[in-house]
């Protein structure tokens, strides 16, 4: 069984790749920094946050 080719992200109200969106998530969780995550990810005020309550979060 695989997974999605591509998730809706939240963040730019778009489908992104899952690989983007397991950094973002693991940047997110402070697994890896938060300044590998690209801008276009991070221009909602609230990302962070967004992010964590996002259904793919963790993913």
């Amino acid at each position: 069984m695989s997974g999605p080719d591509f998730v809706m992200c939240p963040l730019v109200d778009e489908n992104i790749e899952p690989i983007d969106c397991i950094e973002n998530s693991d940047a997110i969780d402070g697994i890896i920094k938060k300044e590998t995550i690209p801008e276009r990810f991070k221009k909602k005020p609230n990302w962070k946050e967004i992010c964590k309550k996002c259904k793919w979060h963790g993913y």
